[in-house]
């Protein structure tokens, strides 16, 4: 916790969206939403913790 030892291995990133460290199996894969069981209401502290998120799936 401290991060006082170096890694042994540091992925080359070449931007912020970079993800050629994983996997083609993985990042070809379409996003499947899972929404939770049962409909829930966030508090204000988490309503705020998503303030900047723009998303809003449709259940159904």
């Amino acid at each position: 916790m401290a991060k006082k030892l170096k890694p042994p291995f540091l992925p080359a990133i070449k931007e912020s969206l970079d993800v050629s460290n994983f996997d083609s199996d993985f990042t070809r894969l379409q996003p499947i939403l899972s929404p939770p069981s049962k409909p829930f209401s966030l508090s204000a502290e988490q309503q705020s913790a998503f303030a900047d998120f723009d998303f809003c799936a449709s259940h159904g």
